[in-house]
């Protein structure tokens, strides 16, 4: 998912005159403004999708990269891993008759299945009739489930502050 702002927009119709104005630190204003909005949205996209998938908001920080912008660099990126989550983060738990684990926030039982401690306590169930091979369960891709509903609202809601967050830097900053 990728957020750009060209020319056109809100912001820079705005404070377009004030911007040129102060050309050597209206950089720095623009990478406040952007930092802050961007990592409001952030939160807000770790709080949601801690609340959709059921990952314990710790580990949903563990996947997230993030590159802040700076004045010669407009650019704030944040990334998120895209590697498959293992029923084991899912509070998973080790019953008689399998693994009890709350992917998306809805506990269920998963029959057959059961915890290896030596892998780190990871959820598998036999893919053959003998001892092995092994096959993982798998919860849900975070990489997927942050284009989706309420995460991607607060990714698109960006924009929509950040001309005031421009203006209240542009006068904190005294230009």
């Amino acid at each position: 998912m990728r957020l750009e702002i060209s020319a056109g927009d809100d912001v820079l119709k705005r404070f377009g005159n004030r911007l040129a104005a102060a050309a050597e630190r209206a950089p720095t204003a623009m990478a406040r403004a952007l930092n802050h909005e961007s990592d409001k949205a952030r939160t807000q996209i770790k709080r949601s999708l801690a609340q959709i998938t059921g990952i314990k908001p710790s580990m949903i920080s563990v996947g997230f990269s993030t590159r802040r912008a700076t004045a010669s660099n407009l650019t704030y990126e944040f990334r998120q891993r895209g590697s498959e989550t293992n029923l084991n983060l899912f509070r998973a738990r080790q019953g008689a008759r399998g693994v009890s684990a709350a992917p998306w926030n809805v506990r269920r039982v998963f029959p057959g299945t059961f915890m290896v401690p030596a892998y780190g306590n990871k959820v598998y169930e036999r893919s053959g009739d003998k001892r092995f091979p092994l096959s993982p369960l798998y919860g849900p891709n975070l990489a997927r489930e942050i284009v989706k509903g309420e995460p991607r609202a607060a990714f698109e809601a960006i924009p929509l502050r950040l001309a005031a967050r421009v203006a209240h830097e542009l006068d904190f900053m005294g230009l």
